[in-house]
């Protein structure tokens, strides 16, 4: 039983070297794309054949289109429709094209793309970097990392995006629930249009309980009443004292009562000062109950959020029924009507040639179509960037342009982030 287990296992071991090697000759024959050697020499085709080699060996040489190989190489054929045959027909052909095409434009082969196979100039994003694309007037011109172009015949120019001049968060006043959002994203609104109403109804309670305080102060105020009974017992306090003295000189009266009814009438000299000083005070308390009535109107427009300005809402962050905090951010508001365009310009001059500056704003629209703005320069900034001349020279500032918004058919033409290009003439 033994010896037949062994000669089993050597069998299996037989069996498994005969298939080892004949699955590595198979990869080989499809890395090198399918073809043997003599097949190659005898079809004359020694480029593909160097190809091929410098592919088995680790070093294909550097073109723009590379015939792909091994496995992947294969099943790519296999997918395209190709046999191994007409593989190297399909190469030669591509590279005739690629030939023409550098020959035709003068512009230089076109980079193989991730998969090998040559960019194609008719699709979009495949032409070499800095080359002009029809229609675009802004991706013909160089543009460095930092966006400054090169300047010509004087003319200083840097590539930015538009940027909005009113762009503000609307955000939480007060904290409370938000009861209603009266507008959407998209919205445009008018100013002083309700936006957000928030939770008011004790704001609600406050204001009416200061406005009835302010009507009772504004009753004690108008109340003279007691500065007219002041007055009176002034006089009766007088009149009584006048007679006890009367009385005292006709020895009828004693000394101890005299000066008793004196007391009475200074008293009620006092008492007018003491009701007069009363009613200051009920007055002032008409100005302390106004001042409170305010300070609840204010905290219910707090509760009342309206837009600052005219624009469009750019985003929403809540929804109805949510709770906020003061100062927490609710949606974003921005106006259409005027942006503007920052930027670096590089002088060798002073910046003072740049304020108030003429400029040019160029903006793609689209559909190979440009807007061109005129404007001037409204900030050069105060320091020059970095920490001195560059080694060229030149100084960098920032600048910005403000250029109005154009209405075609009602609607606004440019949007925020849109590219443009400016173009700035010194003053010389």
């Amino acid at each position: 039983m033994t010896q037949k287990v062994l000669i089993a296992f050597s069998a299996i071991l037989m069996a498994a070297s005969v298939g080892g090697y004949w699955w590595q000759s198979k990869s080989i024959a499809l890395r090198s794309g399918g073809f043997s050697q003599e097949e190659l020499s005898s079809r004359g085709d020694t480029q593909v054949a160097a190809r091929n080699a410098g592919g088995l060996e680790g070093d294909a040489p550097q073109s723009d289109v590379v015939l792909l190989g091994g496995e992947q190489g294969r099943i790519k054929q296999i997918d395209a429709g190709l046999v191994p045959s007409e593989a190297g027909l399909v190469q030669t052909k591509l590279i005739a094209q690629r030939d023409a095409v550098g020959g035709q434009s003068g512009a230089g082969v076109l980079p193989p793309s991730a998969s090998g196979v040559a960019a194609d100039a008719s699709v979009p994003g495949s032409a070499l970097p800095g080359s002009a694309l029809p229609g675009s007037a802004l991706q013909s011109l160089p543009l460095p990392s930092d966006g400054v172009l090169p300047s010509k015949d004087g003319v200083l120019r840097y590539k930015a995006i538009l940027s909005f001049v009113n762009d503000i968060k609307v955000v939480a006043q007060a904290d409370g629930i938000v009861l209603d959002i009266l507008v959407d994203e998209g919205t445009m609104v008018s100013k002083d249009t309700v936006m957000i109403q928030i939770d008011n109804r004790l704001a609600n309670a406050e204001k009416d309980i200061a406005t009835r305080e302010l009507e009772s102060a504004r009753l004690k105020a108008e109340d003279d009443s007691q500065i007219k009974f002041s007055e009176a017992s002034f006089d009766v306090s007088s009149s009584v004292f006048n007679r006890s003295q009367e009385l005292y000189a006709k020895v009828a009266e004693s000394l101890d009562d005299l000066e008793k009814k004196r007391l009475e009438k200074i008293k009620a000299g006092f008492q007018i000062d003491v009701s007069k000083r009363e009613q200051k005070i009920n007055e002032a308390a008409v100005g302390v109950n106004e001042a409170k009535l305010n300070a609840s109107l204010v905290q219910l427009e707090l509760r009342t959020i309206k837009a600052p300005f005219s624009g469009v809402v750019a985003s929403v962050q809540k929804e109805r029924f949510d709770w906020v905090k003061a100062g927490e951010e609710i949606l974003r508001l921005v106006s259409l009507e005027k942006f503007r365009v920052k930027g670096t310009v590089r002088l060798t001059e002073s910046p003072n040639a740049l304020e108030g500056a003429r400029a040019k704003v160029i903006v793609p629209i689209g559909a190979g179509k440009v807007e061109e703005i005129q404007g001037v320069v409204g900030y050069v900034s105060p320091e020059s960037q970095g920490t001195g001349a560059r080694n060229d020279g030149t100084h960098e500032y920032a600048v910005w342009v403000e250029i109005p918004n154009k209405q075609v058919a009602g609607k606004y033409l440019f949007r925020g982030a849109m590219d443009a290009v400016v173009e700035i003439y010194p003053n010389r």
